[in-house]
């Protein structure tokens, strides 16, 4: 059960630091840099992923902690918990980059 949750937060993270911290996301969602309006939509998307830093950096915190805490390697249930919430937090984190690449109102 572990090691899926590890393997699912490791997917999450790559994924995550992949969409919001490169210029994919840019191109992809806000068009040709020489358009009207392109300029407000990667404004959008930056300010966006810098709220997404909250949910990122306590999934990945989380994450540490179920593999370092000696307190989490006796306990198998708990460390599965701990690596669950923080696949949960990396969603949260996902959802808040994806909501930038929503049109601008």
């Amino acid at each position: 059960m572990a090691t899926a949750l590890a393997s699912a937060g490791g997917a999450m993270a790559a994924t995550y630091a992949l969409s919001a911290f490169t210029e994919t996301g840019d191109k992809v969602f806000c068009g040709d840099p020489l358009e009207q309006g392109y300029q407000k939509c990667v404004d959008q998307m930056e300010l966006f992923a810098g709220a997404s830093l909250i949910p990122a950096v306590l999934a990945l915190v989380l994450m540490i902690v179920a593999f370092t805490s000696p307190a989490l390697r006796v306990q198998p249930a708990l460390r599965a918990q701990t690596l669950g919430y923080s696949l949960v937090a990396w969603m949260i984190a996902g959802g808040t980059v994806l909501m930038g690449w929503l049109p601008a109102i």
